[in-house]
């Protein structure tokens, strides 16, 4: 696509140097706050402007009263009679993309010609990027759009669709590219604790009100309570998380919690998810301290991407002045799997060829049941080959495998997420965001780590987190030998409570391995037969019959009769030839009921085993 450089003085906004943002444009305007929305609300001409969250649409109708928003909870009649009788020349309707459609429906309905009398405009165009794996309808509105004869997408921190379409309808890259200097100071802080290192830093921070970015309700929840701030914090989130927020966490209460950012409901400590990381506007008139949190580890869903998330969140604040400090607290994970873009763009492209080959298979065949088939296939994996329900390339979902990649890259060293905030800059300018200054705070293995899995995690969830602790131990002893510096290390109290609390997985851990702990540990119970047949006082290396029936025959379960004797006899014969195929010499071993369950009409005899007879304390 062609580019074009706009240039733009310090203090201008876009409509001192365009008149109106003209059709089949990309706009990178790059820098926030400079009036892209604003443009289009004043232009003489219909609108449609969507953006990605209802809070940015709030808080647009704030500002602008001949404006009509449309989200969830507003009717198509609604929209009728705002078109009907509204007397303003210009209608200006501002939507997210899953209400989109409530907009045509009204159109339809009073016969407008929307396509050639509307403008649309899609805001923060990257989030259809963004989130596309979890909103489904959020690229829903780009069916029409190619058949807008006004149409443009802008964003400030936008970048080259790889969708065809654009092409195909001429569009042009309109590059805004300031003539000063952008770049903010900002303080990146790589860590292992995301939670001691974010309490170290406000211990750092003045008396100002901290705004405190964080895309997870349950994190922030822990942090207000284990940092006892609840007096002082304000939670703002969808109305979704808000409603169910209470049911979900019992134990915390937080001085506000709502989903409308107003100034009056600050805090000395603002926590906001995501929704608020783009396109809206945080007006405040005091000084604050800016902090982003990523806890890539425990909550994969809150990595932040340097070339978007974080210039957008920075440039919520419209004053520039009022932000003294910036800072992102990030640990990172070695273990984070990625693909160049050359190799995303190889698979996806590996997927088309997929789906297309399915298609002809079924168009080329005339089983039905070949067809039916086929169909499932497509339907179940749909997603994961990147598809419309047409079966046409989604290329929003590409563009989101393509940018999942390129960011997962950055986040497995504390360098490469610093080379990639520092790189961050202009297209085809070396006009940077940050002056990024490093600093790595290496919590290691204190014992409260241990106290924050909670009691209510499923078991695979707890081993997850004992595995990353005992993983974490096992680094800081490769860091020690290697004369590495540590700025704390309690692994020795945090190793003897693991091993106090959770022996089974202690002692399999070091013994097997975390490969071998994983294959065994299929449930609790599995884990503590295992654990008990092979460690500790209790061990039965001694006593090799037992343990080969022990392991081969579970409390609890029911067996059929002669099934049973025949796999007993087999083990005891391997180490004791004079016990007899029968009852009296299972009941050497085990305590049993006996019945005979009708099955298919026939009785057949069961045996359940009720406990062994030799206590190996498998109990949950």
């Amino acid at each position: 696509m062609q580019n074009e450089p706009k240039y733009i003085q310090k203090g201008q906004f876009l409509q001192h140097i365009m008149a109106e943002i003209p059709t089949n444009t990309i706009l990178l305007k790059n820098i926030t706050g400079i009036g892209a929305t604003y443009l289009e609300l004043i232009c003489e001409r219909n609108s449609i402007i969507i953006e990605p969250y209802v809070p940015v649409i709030q808080g647009k109708l704030l500002k602008h009263k001949n404006c009509f928003g449309v989200y969830e909870g507003i009717t198509t009649n609604s929209i009728i009679k705002y078109l009907s009788k509204n007397k303003k020349p210009n209608k200006k309707i501002i939507t997210t993309p899953e209400s989109f459609k409530k907009v045509i429906d009204a159109f339809s309905k009073l016969n407008i010609d929307f396509l050639n009398d509307y403008f649309i405009l899609f805001d923060e165009f990257e989030k259809m990027a963004s989130d596309v794996d979890f909103r489904e309808m959020i690229t829903y509105p780009m069916e029409l759009f190619f058949k807008f004869k006004g149409k443009a997408l802008v964003s400030a921190t936008g970048y080259m669709p790889i969708d065809p379409r654009f092409q195909q309808h001429n569009f042009k890259v309109w590059n805004v590219i300031p003539t000063y200097q952008i770049a903010k100071n900002m303080k990146l802080i790589t860590t292992n604790s995301v939670f001691d290192a974010f309490k170290k830093h406000l211990d750092t921070l003045r008396n100002r009100k901290v705004f405190i970015f964080f895309n997870s309700p349950t994190n922030i929840s822990d942090f207000i309570k284990t940092l006892n701030i609840e007096k002082e914090s304000a939670i703002f989130t969808s109305v979704e998380e808000v409603n169910d927020f209470y049911d979900k966490r019992k134990n915390i209460n937080p001085a506000h919690l709502g989903h409308q950012l107003l100034e009056k409901n600050y805090k000395k400590y603002n926590f906001l998810t995501s929704r608020y990381f783009c396109a809206l506007d945080i007006d405040i008139n005091e000084e604050v301290d800016v902090v982003i949190l990523s806890d890539i580890v425990n909550a994969p869903h809150t990595k932040i991407n340097p070339a978007t998330d974080a210039i957008q969140i920075v440039g919520r604040f419209r004053k520039r002045k009022v932000v003294k400090s910036f800072t992102i607290i990030s640990n990172i994970d070695p273990r984070l799997k990625h693909k160049s873009k050359e190799e995303s763009i190889a698979y996806l492209s590996a997927c088309n060829a997929v789906v297309q080959f399915l298609i002809g298979l079924k168009k080329s065949s005339s089983d039905p049941h070949t067809a039916e088939v086929i169909n499932s296939i497509i339907q179940m994996s749909g997603h994961k080959l990147f598809i419309n329900q047409d079966c046409s390339p989604n290329y929003f979902m590409w563009d989101n495998f393509i940018e999942e990649n390129i960011v997962n890259s950055y986040y497995r060293s504390s360098d490469s997420l610093f080379n990639a905030y520092k790189s961050v800059c202009i297209l085809d300018t070396d006009i940077k965001y940050f002056n990024v200054e490093q600093e790595k705070y290496l919590v290691i293995n204190k014992s409260e780590q241990l106290d924050r899995i909670k009691t209510a995690l499923s078991f695979q969830e707890k081993l997850d987190q004992i595995i990353i602790l005992l993983n974490n131990i096992q680094e800081t002893k490769k860091r020690n030998y290697e004369g590495q510096y540590i700025i704390i290390d309690d692994s020795d109290n945090l190793s003897k409570m693991i091993r106090e609390k959770h022996p089974e997985i202690y002692d399999v851990y070091y013994d097997e391995g975390e490969k071998g702990l994983r294959k065994i540990a299929k449930s609790q119970l599995a884990l503590k037969k295992h654990h008990a047949l092979n460690y500790g006082k209790d061990t039965l290396e001694n006593f090799p019959l037992i343990k080969a029936l022990y392991t081969k025959f579970d409390v609890g379960k029911s067996y059929k009769k002669q099934e049973f004797l025949d796999q007993f006899i087999k083990i005891t014969r391997n180490h004791n030839s004079d016990i007899k195929r029968n009852i009296h010499g299972v009941k050497s071993f085990f305590q049993i009921t006996e019945s005979k369950p009708r099955i298919n009409g026939v009785q057949i005899e069961h045996i359940k085993i009720t406990s062994f007879v030799y206590d190996i304390n498998t109990k949950n």
